[in-house]
């Protein structure tokens, strides 16, 4: 854990409980409570220094009165569990602040540094947004904004902000977006498939840390991680309020499609990704026990051991690959391939787990081989640009062009950035004894706009669209860079410099051409209404909105995080969707 924020089982320093389901009211037994830590943080009225409770409506009316937490001396479960749970709106207030808490120590945890929210600010939590069955991160506001509604298959009110599942998996989104800003506007259909899978399995992990789980998982599963359990489900008390029992609302970790069949809608196709995760997760759970787990107090710890140790690594390398990410789009197969590199450069002797991902990844059609991501040996000119200002790092990028496959004519940069990253990962063998290792890296992100233009076949006009294009080039402690990571993505035949890069931006727009087709037109000609990205598409099945700007180029713009569009686009079996 950061020193920050240690959570759990911190015995120092001053901390307040706030409780939290770890599931959701249906699962009542399945509790406990975030330690905040009072000497690292402030608690302000219903906020901190990184979330604030704003229990108001999606238009800025309170719905509910909040506690001054920083006078109450009791925020725990078990004072909420005398005074009233389920409907009681202070203790969903706390319950939302826990979740988003704990699950945000996760990633600092391994991502090496505290996070900033994308627009500099606390991120916003509407526990009571709105009346509805639904749930949703807006990007062009930062919050997280959940629903609450009756529903004709359970008593009483099903109130989102009580689901571990719902709320993490609309804080992944959150995290996501102000990790990587521009993927609301990136034309890869595989881009919003993997903000949703990213989510899911940030809800996966989180709920992993709590041995309550992991024990109620055991007795579902026996240690077999196959079998359906609530790890594989997705907000069981959203699905049933929704669809009813026995509705298959799996998040389909045990069935998504490969990556060759994958479907284009951005909801069922998040789930080719999570279920690779899954099975890389599984193989590694049963890696020293192929037989399974016996029945027994010894079979339970040894699942315990092998769950953590899988959880640890997979949850390590997907988050620690982020920051190789291109900071304007991303495939699954690059993605596949930056998670392969990330173990590599901590683990070099030991490729055991990257291996078996490799082998999920190849049978899933995930691994693309032709990808380029050789560095360009530039390091050296970015060592001494650690604090410079944007002026000179954007002179010193645009000096290395062409290697850094920046095309011709695109000569606005749009927030260039040198991070460096100091972490400690997991525990690792060195013969008899363990260590921790240290990693020190050097990421280079730079974003490029290019103006392409589009034909609307019913006026004949060309429209033009702002495009990013941009890449990360990683440098280890003594900037001797070693990958580098493009979109578009260029392949190892294409040709050398420049024609290269360009036969990579054709090779996107054609995609993209062929993809959206059936539906750009008609989303085209709708171009000047005023639409939000919460408003359902021109076109069913379409996943952008057109935006325009007050001035310059339009924008293609992803619609928001719809939960309910998400649990039925994920609950599919081998049969179809659930309609």
């Amino acid at each position: 854990m950061t020193e920050k924020h240690k959570t759990g089982h911190q015995k120092h320093g001053c901390v307040k409980k706030m409780g939290m389901f770890l599931q959701d009211p249906s699962l009542d037994k399945l509790t406990d409570n975030y330690h905040f830590p009072l000497d690292k943080d402030y608690l302000g009225g219903t906020g901190s220094s990184r979330f604030v409770i704003q229990d108001t409506n999606e238009y800025g009316y309170q719905v509910f009165p909040g506690l001054n937490w920083a006078e109450e001396s009791d925020l725990s479960f078990e004072r909420f569990e005398k005074d009233g749970l389920v409907d009681n709106p202070q203790f969903h207030q706390v319950n939302a602040f826990a979740v988003v808490s704990q699950t945000l120590d996760l990633i600092e945890e391994e991502i090496g540094h505290g996070f900033n929210w994308k627009n500099g600010a606390s991120l916003v939590i509407r526990p009571h947004a709105f009346q509805g069955m639904n749930a949703y991160y807006d990007p062009m506001s930062p919050s997280l904004n959940f629903g609450y509604f009756n529903s004709p298959f359970r008593r009483g009110t099903v109130w989102t902000c009580l689901s571990h599942d719902i709320v993490a998996h609309e804080l992944g989104h959150a995290i996501f977006d102000s990790f990587r800003p521009l993927y609301v506007y990136s034309p890869d259909k595989d881009t919003p498939a993997l903000h949703e899978s990213f989510s899911d399995l940030l809800a996966m992990f989180s709920a992993l840390q709590y041995p309550s789980v992991v024990q109620h998982l055991y007795r579902e599963t026996g240690g077999d991680m196959r079998h359906p359990s609530l790890i594989s489900r997705l907000a069981e008390e959203f699905g049933v309020g929704i669809f009813g029992a026995g509705v298959p609302y799996l998040r389909s970790a045990l069935e998504g499609a490969s990556y060759r069949d994958a479907p284009k809608q951005a909801h069922a196709r998040s789930t080719v990704w999570t279920a690779a995760i899954y099975e890389i997760m599984e193989r590694l759970v049963k890696l020293d026990h192929p037989d399974g787990f016996p029945d027994t107090f010894d079979g339970f710890a040894d699942f315990v051991a092998a769950l953590v140790q899988a959880t640890r690594w997979i949850k390590g390398m997907v988050l620690r690959a982020l920051h190789y990410t291109p900071p304007n789009g991303l495939s699954m197969p690059m993605m596949a391939r930056l998670i392969y590199e990330a173990d590599a450069q901590i683990y070099s002797d030991d490729s055991k787990f990257r291996d078996i991902a490799r082998e999920v990844f190849q049978k899933r059609y995930l691994w693309d081989e032709r990808l380029n991501l050789k560095a360009p040996d530039i390091g050296y000119a970015f060592q001494d640009l650690e604090y410079a200002d944007q002026q000179t790092l954007s002179f010193v990028i645009m000096k290395h062009a062409e290697e850094l496959r920046i095309p011709p004519g695109a000569l606005r940069l749009i927030n260039p950035r040198l991070i460096t990253t100091t972490r400690k990962t997991d525990k690792v063998k060195c013969g008899s004894s363990s260590q921790v290792k240290t990693i020190t890296e050097h990421y280079l992100e730079y974003t490029y706009e290019v103006t392409q233009l589009v034909n609307d076949f019913f006026t004949g006009e060309m429209v033009p669209f702002s495009v990013y294009g941009g890449g990360t080039l990683a440098m280890d402690e003594n900037w001797n860079a070693f990958l580098l990571a493009t979109n578009p993505e260029t392949y190892v035949d294409d040709p050398v410099g420049i024609a290269g890069t360009l036969q990579a931006l054709k090779r996107a727009r054609d995609k993209f051409d062929r993809t959206h087709k059936d539906s750009i037109q008609k989303t085209l000609a709708a171009r000047d209404e005023q639409r939000s990205i919460k408003d359902r598409p021109v076109v069913p099945g379409c996943p952008f909105i057109i935006q325009r700007q007050s001035t310059g180029a339009y924008r293609l713009v992803h619609r928001c995080c719809n939960l309910q569009e998400h649990l039925q686009g994920i609950s599919c079996t081998k049969h179809g969707l659930v309609q």
